[in-house]
């Protein structure tokens, strides 16, 4: 048996061992599977929030070109001197910084007003633009449209400006009686935008995928070189970016990368601290079947000890069972005993006080038969109990043809030995008063029992009947009556309280009482 035992727990041990490992290296997966998924998470949040600035910028634009649309065309209405509308725009530009140029074009293409924020001054030469493609656009909007450019660099006359100035342009047409007299534009400095990206690492890429601002150390304003498509040996992308279209004007592009070094870093710890854990649990595994294979030498004495217990509580509780039937059977024969000695008493008195004996010896004798039947030897179901006990005395002093009625309410309830003996006497005589005198000359009638649970040990008890009820002359408290005063010593021997209720018709009961402690 040893030997088996020995090859078993191998077995088993290097089936745990398997197990162990395997499930560490699932476990690193999974921890590398979510820490590039909450980087992933991160990255595009990050450009959420950024496509998010973007847009409020965007908006701010498209307000501010809008409302200088319609303070221009509320001059051309009014017939406003062009000089007054130029110090207006001046004025704009002094106010926010972020537009270096305002201009007024007319419908074919050629400056009207043009002022530079540079210095604050109009510039005295138009140029032509009725060849650029923003003009062209502008020229098919509706009324109140506002177009936006892509994202270049600001170009004076046909040249690339230097320094380098990334520029937007926002463009709106002007209509004077309904019909298009030509466009006013502010020029955005790019830069306003962009600085929202800083300390960011975050791209950004214009509609001809040209880099105007990067965190990757691109190099600016020329076609970026990075490959979308890449990802790493386990899968996952290099570099997440979002796609930006401002109302279907223009389509950027922003993107970011996952933070490599901080997701190596923390599966190198986690790889370290898992395989750590699992070399402790196995030796631990070891150990455990070291202490287990130790123990199982022991286990036989044990068992033997355990199976000499459990023989000598079987044959306690046959014991016990065979005690309770033996009491039952002898409080039977002294029952017997008194029925034979009171069949040659003529006096009904007596021979009364020979049945009354009997039914207190029944009332025993019930809770030993219960004891003897039931598996529980310490205790009794007292609902089951005082049914058969109020059954036995109605059918004994009333017969079977009585109408008299029993309803016993009651919780889950089980007593001990040395409570259901005293309270099953205490019963008996309050119902053998019931019958005997309660329902005297009467033939119908209800006995009601009823048990409540108080904080334990306290219970309570209602029980009663709706028969003649206690003559106004009796003391139930001091009197002669045997049954009475074997009901009042039982409630003291219970550490209870007795009361008369007087609210019901007949005669009924209030009693407090506690569960004797039971000594073994």
């Amino acid at each position: 048996m040893g030997k088996k035992l020995i090859i078993t727990a191998t077995i088993l041990f290097m089936i745990t061992c398997v197990i162990i490992w395997n499930l560490s290296v699932q476990r690193i997966k999974l921890f590398h599977k979510n820490i590039t998924l909450v980087e992933e998470i991160t990255a595009k949040n990050k450009l959420k929030d950024a496509e998010s600035k973007l847009f409020e910028l965007y908006k701010i634009s498209k307000r501010n070109v809008a409302f200088l649309g319609d303070l221009i065309e509320l001059d051309l209405h009014t017939s406003t001197p062009l000089k007054l509308t130029e110090q207006k725009l001046s004025h704009f530009l002094d106010i926010d910084h972020n537009y270096f140029q305002a201009r007024l074009i007319d419908s074919k293409g050629m400056e009207i007003i043009r002022v530079d924020n540079k210095d604050s001054s109009v510039v005295s030469k138009f140029q032509y633009k009725g060849h650029r493609d923003y003009f062209k656009k502008v020229l098919t909007l509706q009324k109140g449209d506002v177009y936006i450019s892509n994202m270049d660099l600001n170009i004076e006359n046909d040249t690339i400006e230097i320094p380098y100035r990334p520029t937007i342009r926002f463009f709106t047409p002007i209509h004077l009686n309904k019909e298009l007299n030509g466009m006013v534009g502010l020029n955005l400095n790019a830069k306003s935008w962009l600085d929202s990206f800083k300390d960011q690492d975050i791209t950004f890429l214009n509609s001809k995928n040209e880099v105007f601002y990067s965190g990757e150390g691109e190099n600016l304003y020329t076609t970026t070189k990075t490959d979308f498509t890449k990802k790493d040996r386990f899968g996952n992308a290099f570099y997440y970016q979002r796609e930006i279209s401002l109302e279907g004007n223009q389509n950027w592009t922003i993107y970011t990368k996952p933070n490599i070094l901080s997701i190596q870093q923390q599966l190198a710890e986690y790889k370290r601290s898992t395989y750590i854990a699992a070399g402790v649990l196995t030796v631990g595994i070891l150990l455990f079947l070291s202490i287990i294979y130790t123990l199982y030498k022991k286990n036989k004495h044990i068992n033997s000890l355990n199976k000499t217990i459990k023989n000598r509580l079987d044959e306690r509780d046959t014991l016990l069972k065979e005690i309770h039937h033996r009491v039952k059977n002898n409080l039977q024969v002294i029952s017997s005993l008194l029925s034979l000695q009171s069949s040659f008493i003529k006096d009904d008195k007596i021979k009364g006080l020979f049945r009354y004996s009997q039914y207190r010896i029944n009332s025993m004798a019930i809770i030993h038969e219960m004891l003897y039947r039931s598996k529980d030897l310490s205790k009794i179901n007292y609902a089951d109990y005082t049914k058969q006990l109020a059954s036995t005395l109605i059918c004994s002093m009333k017969g079977g043809d009585k109408e008299i009625d029993l309803e016993v309410d009651s919780e889950e309830l089980h007593l001990n030995l040395d409570t259901s003996v005293p309270l099953g006497l205490m019963i008996n005589e309050i119902i053998t008063n019931s019958l005997k005198y309660g329902f005297k000359n009467i033939d119908k009638g209800q006995i009601t029992i009823k048990f409540e649970k108080l904080k334990y040990p306290n219970f309570l008890m209602h029980i009663g009947d709706n028969g003649n009820g206690f003559s106004d002359k009796i003391d139930f408290r001091n009197t002669k009556s045997l049954g009475l005063k074997l009901i009042h010593m039982l409630t003291l021997q219970l550490k209870g309280n007795i009361e008369k209720d007087n609210t019901e018709n007949g005669t009924h009961y209030i009693i407090t009482f506690q569960e004797i402690e039971q000594i073994s």
